[in-house]
């Protein structure tokens, strides 16, 4: 058996048309609650405002008229979730801190409200897709393994030539499972019309009737969907601060891990076990951002734990020129691969400032190098994905007097 780990971020959404970076998001609640009077359309949202909505709202104005504010800063807030973490921090040294931080997990439960709103709404606006063609998809899910170095597929091939001479090969078992970070269905929407790929690189590994990785249905959401209760919040409980003393419930709402565990289905195991017995990890679009270490960590370790396991993270990065290595580019590399081992540590040990830990970072980095693989994805954010490297497809805009009778055309590039 091989499988593979797709973990999904929030850049797929994005590159697929969704304006769903956090800037937007605030962007559209100064649009909403940044006037003296709320626009009719959105009426139903006034209840929604609280100090921590206006906190953002301000925060988009006073970067609009290019001030700087220490507290309602838009650079600050443009990862909300690890601004969070350390806003909860700077209450926790304040007088009264469990009471404020118990007011701002109640002001958070509207700011997840009001996202859920936008996203879906942003959803309906933009062009529908329909589906994507099986090609499009087996060349998109692909990608990233072709454009492996060929000391770097080499080694991949070896690893799982030697993981089949242990294991043997049942064809029903080669599989490719999704994890979701984000709340929107657009993946389900890609994977639609698709039960399988071929790599096409995995030829001369497998036979023709072996070839086939088949696509697993059931997606895990770790942060929930629109079914689900979408929620934005902290990693874990060690990321509370000791002196803050919440309620089992707030905890719940408020803490990532603790959210998802409180579903009561599994879907930590699921995800846990999903990311363990995978042969390859790839992620496409992740922030890799702090609140989220629980499952980042989860890499390292079983990377730890299997020798002959892959990992391949695509990557973001405007300035990556694929025909110039530069100093920079590789710098780059590097902070991607450093950010994984420090979500292990995160999770793994209680002091991460200590020069042991530093060095046991180094040494683990070291040891894993060769098996952590970073990709960068340059493509210019102008309506045309094509000018994506990974998950590429051409978007052809239509006039609106057309829009709802003509279909989208989707062809890979």
């Amino acid at each position: 058996m091989v499988k593979i780990a797709y973990l999904i971020g929030n850049g797929f959404d994005i590159h697929l048309g969704l304006p769903s970076k956090y800037t937007d998001f605030y962007n559209w609640l100064e649009t909403v609650f940044g006037q003296d009077e709320i626009n009719q359309e959105y009426k139903t949202l006034e209840k929604r405002k609280n100090p921590l909505v206006q906190e953002l709202v301000n925060a988009v104005k006073i970067k609009s008229i290019g001030e700087e504010s220490p507290l309602t800063n838009a650079k600050k807030w443009s990862d909300f979730e690890e601004t969070l973490k350390d806003r909860i921090f700077e209450l926790s040294q304040k007088e009264n801190p469990t009471e404020k931080v118990v007011n701002l997990v109640h002001n958070l439960q509207d700011i997840n409200a009001l996202m859920t709103f936008y996203l879906k709404k942003e959803l309906t606006e933009i062009e529908k897709i329909d589906k994507f063609t099986p090609n499009v998809v087996e060349k998109s899910l692909s990608k990233p393994i072709n454009q492996l170095k060929p000391q770097q597929l080499d080694l991949l091939k070896s690893l799982i030539k030697d993981k089949l001479s242990s294991t043997g090969f049942v064809p029903s078992q080669h599989v490719i499972e999704f994890v979701n970070f984000n709340y929107t269905p657009l993946l389900e929407m890609y994977l639609s019309e698709v039960n399988s790929i071929n790599i096409s690189e995995f030829d001369e590994i497998f036979t023709p009737s072996q070839r086939p990785l088949r696509i697993k249905n059931k997606i895990e959401y770790p942060n929930g969907n629109f079914d689900d209760t979408p929620e934005l919040g902290i990693g874990t409980r060690d990321d509370l601060p000791q002196n803050i003393h919440l309620s089992k419930i707030l905890t719940n709402y408020l803490v990532k891990e603790a959210f998802a565990r409180n579903r009561m289905d599994k879907r930590v195991t699921n995800i846990f076990d999903t990311i363990d017995s995978s042969d390859i990890v790839i992620s496409y679009g992740l922030s890799l951002g702090k609140s989220d270490d629980l499952y980042l960590s989860r890499i390292i370790s079983s990377l730890i734990a299997n020798p002959k396991k892959f990992v391949i993270i695509v990557v973001y990065n405007p300035n990556f020129n694929p025909s110039e290595i530069t100093i920079e580019s590789m710098e780059f590399e590097l902070e991607i691969k450093e950010r994984l081992i420090d979500s292990y540590y995160h999770i793994n040990h209680s002091d991460q400032s200590t020069e042991t830990d530093e060095q046991s970072s180094a040494d683990l980095l070291n040891e894993l190098d060769d098996r952590i693989i970073v990709l960068s994805d340059n493509g210019k954010n102008n309506g045309d994905s094509s000018s994506f490297m990974y998950f590429p497809y051409l978007k052809n805009t239509k006039s609106k007097t057309n829009a709802k009778t003509e279909e989208m055309n989707i062809v890979v590039v």
